[in-house]
């Protein structure tokens, strides 16, 4: 993963970011995708990077690190189940998985 984490206080993402985003065709749902995130863990300070999957180096990914210190099972199970079924109505499936959600 990218070591130039950026906390987002608005829809701003690092520029790396949107062009990765544009080169997979996946601006469009960049900010609706965030916002989801927001929704999700709303007590939360999120960071978005680009990642990298360990297996496969040629898949690459907008991560969405959530802070989840504190918070009760409870509310990392709500927030995941949020996350889950909005993904689905917020971008199609081909595109989700440009898309993943951390726990940090």
């Amino acid at each position: 993963m990218n070591d130039s984490l950026v906390v987002l206080s608005s829809l701003v993402v690092p520029p790396e970011v949107e062009v990765f985003a544009a080169e997979k065709g996946i601006k469009p749902y960049l900010n609706t995708v965030i916002d989801l995130a927001r929704k999700a863990f709303p007590s939360s300070g999120l960071c978005v990077s680009l990642g990298q999957d360990a297996e496969d180096e040629q898949h690459r990914y907008i991560a969405l690190d959530v802070e989840v210190g504190g918070q009760t099972t409870e509310e990392l199970l709500a927030g995941q189940h949020i996350w889950s079924a909005g993904i689905q109505r917020v971008c199609p499936s081909r595109h989700a998985v440009y898309f993943v959600l951390g726990w940090r």
